[in-house]
């Protein structure tokens, strides 16, 4: 370090120990203080590898070849931040790499709220005049996990109110059945007393006529009503049946077998697309390089060639600098096809995991509906059986009642009484039986009012989910235009910002609607910072921001007046920025109080 510049420091430090990444190759300690720590160097200096070691504590999105220097075998970055000490610790073994590592922190938004870089996917899209910020909004909010939360919350609800229905039928068949033990009961205490009573005998043959009419009306009622109930379970089954049919039709082992091998193929791919973008890497900042050296010596007119020492003539140096350019080009052109060429095969796997998961989603349907057509079965054979008993009793009751009312006066006068007492007993010991199945009313109201309790405890749940839902979707609208009206005026940009209702950046000036693509770079650059910001606010807590080689565009008034913002955006700030006059100056404020 050839200069240094301090402003006050605090006695907080992040220390921070880097070897072989990226760029790195020597082992560098950094100590960073609260505050806003600002970093000028020239290129290729290690800012950006500094600053993409800092990011990776914070997220697995940074793989470990991304990080680990092409030409070394191992390598590591360190950081101890608040007593703690925080990894990754990297190692390539038969061109293969494995890592040891301890996060601060893993989360896949950290590469759009926590490092503003010209890879920042929001400032890319800003810069190129993009409007439209549902994506970012959506993604930094995790709106779509409240949603999936939201959704299965709703579905258990459903599920739940199902299961309260059903219990509730269960209650009401229960009480009918339990009134109707009360009527036989009262019947059987009827036909005591009457067996009792003198004038039973004059009353017997009608009695039991009547009687037994009565009991095969009963009978016929039951048989009726238990058919049309196994009618319509037989319905319901054969629905039950086409949808279990049209499922499995949807579920082929092969087609799961398949889109895993494309996935295995498309993880082959994207590794050689990556060890062939690191090589081209390599390639271009050598041709940087040599092209930095080459405009070098064509501007001091330079007539011995640095490498071998032979006698150049200078002209020469314009063809050598004319045919390296023209291979950087060729070589960035490729490096940025094998990006586009990662980010489909991305998409790609990404379509056929979620196919993968539809189809395990239509698996799982598939063995609930199969579980509760065995239920259903096996209520059509208990109905059956109920009818197969009713049928039983009714012929017997009508052999009995064919028979000669002679025979019934003479034979079974006596003991009439006493034979529908049985019959009311058995009809009694088979209402039991069937209340039994069912359960006793009071634990059924019992098992109702838990299950009214939690559904609606679930209710709520939902009714929090929804409101959290609508809470995200808005919370950056509004505050974006207070920090964004606020920030612009310090940055003197004669601008005012909002997102409307369909998610899109609106700039105006001086009243009049603005293209982004007619704003400065600049003025682009700050409102994508001013979502970034926002978005960290509401949603997100990192434990530092980093802003990579991304205020360039900015003169010195405004990039000290945006330095002072971010000090109250979180306890450490680093901001790097490129300055070819200078071997490396770093400059540190102290954290302000946030507002």
């Amino acid at each position: 370090m050839k200069s240094f510049l301090s402003y006050k420091l605090k006695a907080y430090l992040m220390k921070l120990r880097v070897s072989n990444i990226g760029g790195i190759t020597s082992p560098l300690e950094v100590e960073i203080s609260k505050g806003v720590t600002v970093y000028k160097a020239p290129n290729a200096y290690g800012k950006t590898s500094v600053a993409k070691a800092l990011i990776s504590l914070l997220t697995q999105e940074i793989k470990p070849d991304e990080l680990l220097n092409v030409f070394s075998n191992s390598g590591y970055v360190e950081l101890e931040y608040e007593g703690r000490l925080y990894y990754r610790r990297i190692t390539r073994r038969k061109n293969r790499i494995y890592e040891s590592a301890r996060l601060l922190m893993d989360d896949n938004r950290v590469l759009l709220l926590s490092y503003f870089s010209p890879d920042n996917a929001l400032l890319n899209q800003i810069l190129g005049g993009q409007d439209n910020v549902e994506w970012f909004i959506s993604t930094t909010s995790k709106i779509d996990e409240i949603r999936k939360k939201k959704d299965e919350v709703e579905a258990k609800l459903a599920t739940l109110q199902k299961e309260r229905e059903e219990l509730n039928d269960k209650y009401k068949q229960a009480l009918d059945l339990r009134a109707k033990i009360r009527s036989v009961e009262e019947e059987i205490a009827r036909l005591e007393k009457e067996k009792e009573s003198d004038k039973l005998l004059n009353r017997t043959t009608h009695a039991v006529a009547t009687t037994w009419q009565n009991r095969l009306n009963e009978i016929m009622e039951k048989i009726n009503a238990k058919k049309s109930e196994l009618s319509e379970l037989q319905r319901r089954l054969t629905r039950l049946e086409l949808e279990i049919q049209q499922k499995e039709s949807m579920i082929k082992p092969e087609v799961i077998s398949y889109f895993q091998s494309q996935i295995s193929q498309i993880d082959s791919e994207l590794q050689k697309k990556s060890s062939l973008r690191n090589e081209t890497e390599i390639e271009i900042r050598l041709l940087e390089r040599v092209l930095d050296e080459i405009k070098e010596s064509e501007k001091k007119h330079l007539s011995v060639c640095y490498v071998c020492g032979s006698h150049v003539d200078p002209e020469t140096w314009r063809v050598r600098m004319d045919v390296i350019t023209k291979e950087l080009k060729e070589k960035m052109s490729t490096f940025d096809g094998i990006k586009k060429e990662t980010e489909e095969l991305l998409k790609q796997k990404e379509e056929l995991s979620r196919k993968i998961k539809d189809i395990e989603n239509l698996q799982n349907e598939v063995a609930k509906l199969k579980k509760f057509r065995e239920d259903l079965l096996s209520k059509i054979e208990a109905v059956k059986s109920q009818i197969e008993n009713y049928e039983r009793q009714k012929r017997e009751m009508e052999e009995k009642f064919n028979k000669g009312s002679e025979t019934l006066r003479v034979v079974e006068l006596e003991d009439d009484p006493t034979k529908r007492i049985k019959d009311l007993q058995r009809t009694k010991s088979q209402l039991e039986y069937e209340l039994s199945l069912l359960g006793v009313p009071s634990a059924l109201l019992e098992k109702l009012e838990e299950k009214d309790k939690e559904i609606q405890e679930l209710q709520k749940v939902a009714e929090d989910l929804k409101k959290e839902y609508i809470r995200r979707l808005t919370a950056v609208k509004e505050e974006f235009v207070r920090t964004a009206n606020s920030l612009l005026r310090q940055l003197e940009f004669n601008l005012e910002a909002e997102i409307n209702d369909n998610y899109q950046l609106v700039v105006r000036k001086n009243g009049t609607l603005m293209d982004l693509k007619k704003l400065s770079s600049s003025e682009r650059t700050s409102l994508a910072l001013i979502l970034v910001l926002t978005a960290l606010k509401a949603y997100f807590k990192t434990p530092y921001f980093i802003v990579d080689e991304s205020f360039m565009t900015f003169d010195q008034k405004r990039f000290d007046a945006l330095v002072k913002y971010l000090a109250s955006v979180t306890d450490y700030v680093i901001v790097t920025k490129s300055d070819e006059n200078l071997q490396l100056v770093k400059e540190t404020t102290e954290p302000q109080v946030s507002s």
